[in-house]
């Protein structure tokens, strides 16, 4: 008799285990679809005012130009320290 218990008590709490770790996993697929879809407005929104804009396309692309080089050089020095 004992051992159909435990059984049954078993069987509940692996039955809510699996419950709580599908419910973590649909949270960050929501979180993660979420992210991506407020990414591409922005990229959709920030494409149009730069196409628009002269003014902001320019220092945009001046801004672009200052991180690229700034990752190369860090890029670079990283390249120095492991030779």
């Amino acid at each position: 008799m004992l051992g159909k218990e435990r059984c049954s008590v078993y069987q509940i709490w692996r039955a809510w285990r699996l419950y709580s770790m599908y419910k973590e996993t649909m949270g960050f697929v929501k979180g993660l679809g979420t992210g991506i879809l407020a990414v591409t407005a922005v990229a959709a929104v920030g494409s149009k005012m730069v196409k628009s804009d002269k003014r902001l396309r320019k220092s945009v692309n001046k801004a672009k130009h200052a991180v690229g080089q700034a990752a190369g050089t860090m890029m670079g020095s990283m390249e120095n320290l492991f030779r």
